[in-house]
């Protein structure tokens, strides 16, 4: 099993799972169990029964038939890891480097928006926990909080700002700004979809939040160059919380115009000159001659 008292565990800067499941079995000796199963099938299956359908959908469903989701998964299945055997692993450590922040393991919380259909508490939560864990966290431009609460819940957690590229350059600005001015010092900007997928179960049901009671949520409610957009516009978002949704998200989240590469040099410019030359990395890239063109850039 693993030796609580083992000498090298002062070293690791991550938690032990060897001591979790040794804990998890002993502790059936009083009557106690883990209150979750940690076979991700067994947690999804739990997610299902606890969400909201919105939710569940939201969280789970692809574009299309999932095809690309499918061949995704069937290619990570082909790696194998084969462990050397009699080697001095005893002092071990998975802690490493991302744009100068010291993490505890290279793994992080990718983008993910409107957490708040999933929880009250949204992105709010995920930050937190993000920190407590050393693990980089990533806030997405289709969030529900704002970018200066997220900030604030990340405490010192190493944070970076996703951003869907609005046509808008003022409020392209003006979030990039915020993201700075609250600690993301990182830039991941979004290729892939300036455009939603299809995705059949959000279409049958209408599962579109920010069409609904969320609205713009905080992120988008927040920034002063939108604010003025809803002056300008005439809508109160506190009486018409539904079309100030509607404004955020077609116009400036998934609007359907294409990104070019001469509008992305402009964002990291944008990002290069407010945050002092903080790292900038591109999302979404699939094409091989995409990627060799983005390290020329």
């Amino acid at each position: 099993m693993s030796d609580p008292n083992n000498p090298n565990i002062a070293i690791r800067t991550t938690p032990q799972w060897a001591l979790y499941q040794r804990e998890s079995f002993w502790n059936t000796n009083d009557g106690k169990y883990p209150i979750f199963n940690t076979d991700p099938a067994e947690i999804e299956k739990l997610a299902k029964e606890k969400l909201s359908q919105g939710g569940w959908y939201y969280s789970s469903c692809n574009a299309g038939l999932s095809w690309t989701h499918l061949s995704n998964r069937q290619a990570f299945y082909r790696h194998r890891i084969v462990p050397r055997m009699l080697v001095d692993t005893n002092q071990r450590d998975t802690a490493t480097e991302i744009f100068g922040h010291r993490v505890s393991a290279p793994i992080g919380f990718a983008p993910i928006g409107i957490n708040r259909i999933y929880h009250p508490t949204g992105e709010l939560s995920v930050a937190k926990v993000a920190q407590e864990l050393n693990l980089a966290y990533c806030l997405s431009s289709a969030g529900s909080y704002s970018i200066e609460d997220v900030g604030k819940a990340n405490g010192s957690g190493p944070r970076f700002f996703q951003l869907y590229q609005s046509p808008d350059d003022e409020l392209c600005i003006s979030m990039l700004q915020r993201a700075f001015d609250n600690g993301f010092d990182a830039c991941m900007l979004t290729t892939d979809t300036w455009s939603l997928g299809w995705r059949h179960n959000d279409v049958f049901t209408g599962n579109y939040a920010f069409y609904h009671d969320h609205g713009a949520g905080d992120l988008g409610l927040q920034d002063p160059v939108f604010q003025k957009r809803l002056k300008e516009a005439g809508i109160d978002p506190k009486k018409n919380p539904k079309e100030a949704g509607q404004k955020w998200i077609d116009e400036n989240i998934w609007h359907g115009r294409a990104i070019t590469w001469e509008k992305m040099k402009w964002t990291m410019a944008q990002w290069k000159r407010i945050s002092g030359g903080r790292p900038f990395c591109l999302k979404g890239i699939q094409n091989v001659e995409d990627a060799k063109k983005a390290v020329e850039l």
